[in-house]
């Protein structure tokens, strides 16, 4: 006769277990409430964006008369001073030569010119800027502008710098909307097909000396601007 046999004894779960889950909960909850409560203190105190770009008092470097530029030895990353001559064309019409000059203190950011290069009056050879004058542009929510004004303080972030935060302030508010300036407009409230549209804002942003680190105009940023 085939003895019985019995099934293992049940395993009993620590009761050391429970205590864990229950310690984890209790910390993702008290981080979740944490959290919100610093983002509603945030949305309080600052208007944020990640719509904004280092900018610059870009100048385009164009000669008064056509002809052919008989001298151009600039380049990229070159320092020049306002007024300072920086090539010569030569009329077609055989008369004097004419110096090309720099319009403003700056570095020589791109050069579309070279020499010996027919060129027209006013036609752009090279762009400058001044990189120690570099300013934020960025665009805020029509929903949140009536928060932001001059003299505010700002702190920003730019995707190339590094994670390094750079001190700004509130220079000016532009007095209509980023589509008002733009030569497509955003939407046509003529037809019958109208979709409201959130628009944004331009405010311009001071963030003074960088001590020397290397931002470039055009590349993206992030403000948060203190309201309260």
């Amino acid at each position: 006769m085939a003895e019985e046999v019995s099934p293992p004894p049940a395993r009993r779960r620590a009761p050391g277990g429970r205590l864990v889950f229950g310690v984890v909960g209790l910390l993702v909850a008290a981080a979740a409430i944490w959290f919100g409560v610093r983002y509603v203190q945030d949305s309080a105190r600052y208007v944020s964006t990640d719509d904004a770009l280092v900018d610059s008092n870009l100048v385009s470097v164009a000669p008064l008369a056509s002809g052919t530029l008989s001298i151009w030895q600039v380049k990229p990353g070159d320092t020049v001073r306002a007024g300072q001559v920086i090539g010569e064309v030569k009329p077609a019409a055989g008369s004097a030569y004419l110096n090309i000059t720099a319009p403003i203190d700056g570095t020589i950011l791109r050069v579309d010119g070279k020499e010996g290069q027919v060129v027209a009056q006013a036609q752009t050879l090279a762009y400058v800027a001044n990189l120690n004058t570099l300013y934020i542009t960025a665009y805020i929510d029509e929903g949140m502008i009536h928060k932001v004004h001059p003299g505010q303080p700002v702190e920003v972030t730019v995707d190339a710098g590094g994670g390094i935060v750079y001190q700004g302030t509130v220079r000016e508010v532009l007095g209509a909307a980023a589509g008002s300036f733009a030569l497509i407009p955003s939407s046509d409230r003529s037809n019958g097909n109208f979709t409201k549209v959130t628009q944004r804002v331009e405010v311009h942003i001071d963030i003074g000396p960088t001590d020397g680190a290397a931002l470039y105009p055009g590349v993206n940023a992030y403000v948060r601007i203190r309201t309260a």
